[in-house]
Order: structure tokens, then sequence, then C-alpha cells
């Protein structure tokens, strides 16, 4: 009995090991829902929108949204209960005024730092994160 219990935490203390290592080792403090600034790649990706939201193949209207993939992976914890934890999250959405997409659209692809409101996504949104940035800028990339 004893042996067996001994393998049992000897298999769970390796499994938590492997999990630990399977998470980025870039990962950062949680974050609230509150103004932050955010280092990444702006890309865009598209999305089947009306009238089926199922296959842009079939018919549906392509849906392009702007997307900040991450430097490093987030979380996001807020005190207030009723608004989502989010963990190891590496993309957020960036909701942008009209104006706003042709002001920055010279970074789409490009290393930024995007400042702005964090959001939780949801319904409304394809990300579970959601930033309405207020101003994005682009990052110099350090060279040795």
């Amino acid at each position: 009995m004893c042996s067996r219990v001994s393998s049992m935490w000897r298999f769970l203390a390796v499994v938590a090991f492997l999990c630990a290592l399977s998470r980025p080792a870039a990962a950062v403090a949680c974050l609230e829902y509150d103004t932050v600034s955010l280092s990444g790649r702006i890309v865009r990706q598209t999305y089947p929108g009306p009238p089926d939201f199922e296959s842009t193949t079939k018919g549906d209207e392509p849906q392009v949204i702007w997307v900040l993939l991450l430097d490093r992976w987030v979380c996001v914890v807020d005190p207030d209960p009723r608004l989502p934890r989010e963990y190891d999250e590496h993309e957020v959405q960036l909701v942008l005024a009209p104006d706003q997409y042709r002001q920055y659209q010279h970074l789409l692809g490009k290393k930024v730092i995007a400042t702005g409101k964090l959001l939780p996504g949801g319904a409304r949104y394809d990300k579970r994160l959601v930033l309405t940035a207020s101003d994005i800028k682009s990052a110099r990339v350090e060279r040795n």
C-alpha cells in the first residue's frame, strides 16, 4: 500500500513539473482590466461574418480584425468577480476608431507598443481580450 501511494505522489510530482515546464517562460504578472501598455506585432485576421458566421468560402461576409500578437503571454485577474479571468493569453483584439485604422496601417506586421483600455472580449468580439487603443507606437528593435 505504501509503495503504491509513494508511486502515485511521484507520478503527480512529475506531472506538475511537466505542466510547469509547458507554460511560457516569459509570462508576466497578471494584469487588471484597466489602462495598459502591451508590446507585440499587429496582424490582420479574417473570420466569417453574416449571414451564417460559419465560412467565408460558403458566402459569409469576411470580417477582418486587427490583433496584437503579444511578445509575452499575459493573464488578467480583476478584483471585480463579475469580470472573467483569463490565463495564458497571447492575442488581444485591437479596437480602433475608423481613422485610427488608416493612421496605423503602416504598422501592420511590425513590432509595436499599444496603450489603451484592456477589456474582456466575449460575445461582441472574436478574442477573449480587447484593447481599445488610444496610442500605438513603433517599438525599436534592439540589435546586438
